[in-house]
Parts: C-alpha cells; structure tokens; sequence
C-alpha cells in the first residue's frame, strides 16, 4: 500500500499543478478592469442590447480571457456586467441566481451566478 501511495502521489500533485495554470486573469484581479475595459464597455452599455452581435461577441472575449470561476462578490459582477442584462431567480431572498445571456443568430453565451447575500458561491459558464 505504501509504494502504492509513493507512486500516486507525486502524480497527484503534477495533476493538481498542471490543473492550476491558465492564461486567463481571475475574475478578481484588478488588471480585469484595465486590461479588458473595451471588451467590458460593451457588455455594460445599455443603449446595446443583450440579443446583439456586439454583446454576445463581447461575452465570447470575455469568458475566453477572464476566469469567471474565480468570482467571489456580486460586486464583481456588476463591475463586469451591465445589471439590467441579468434574468434573476428568486429576487429579494438571500440567494438569488443571476443569468446573463447572450445571444445571437442561434448561439449563445450563458452566464450564471449563484449568489448568498453579497457573495458568489457558484459560477456556471455554457457556450453554444
């Protein structure tokens, strides 16, 4: 059982190693705002609307260049997302999701965020 465990082991931390790098910037990371600021300019844009070209393309860019995983606070969210986009479950209670989705021409780009007060617990990406 020991060589066992010796053998896996260091297989194991190479896998959660490896599992960790990304080239994406974490959702959190203040260079988000700066280094994405076009891409985020559109997204919260209200004279654009949600179901167009220049949004969901928006989308597109933004969950290919930034870790939507790593989003801890609904403020976060808003400093991404323009609020009047997001479809919400269960407005007023503690735990309401926040949908943003974005489509165009039978494709799309679905954004959610299970919230706890002020908090993200969960976040579920889906491109199609």
């Amino acid at each position: 059982m020991k060589r066992f465990l010796k053998l896996i082991f260091p297989a194991m931390i190479a896998m959660t190693i490896c599992g960790c790098v990304s080239d994406r910037l974490p959702s959190e990371d203040i260079r988000v705002l700066s280094d994405y600021a076009d891409i985020i300019a559109v997204l919260k844009n209200p004279k654009i609307p949600r179901n167009s070209k220049e949004k969901y393309e928006a989308a597109k860019k933004l969950i290919r260049n930034v870790d939507l995983h790593f989003t801890r606070e609904t403020a976060t969210v808003d400093k991404l997302l323009y609020h009047r986009d997001a479809a919400i479950d269960a407005p007023g209670s503690d735990d309401p999701v926040f949908t943003f989705l974005y489509e165009y021409k039978g494709s799309f780009v679905r954004l959610r965020f299970f919230t706890y007060k002020m908090f993200v617990t969960r976040v579920e990406i889906v491109e199609e």
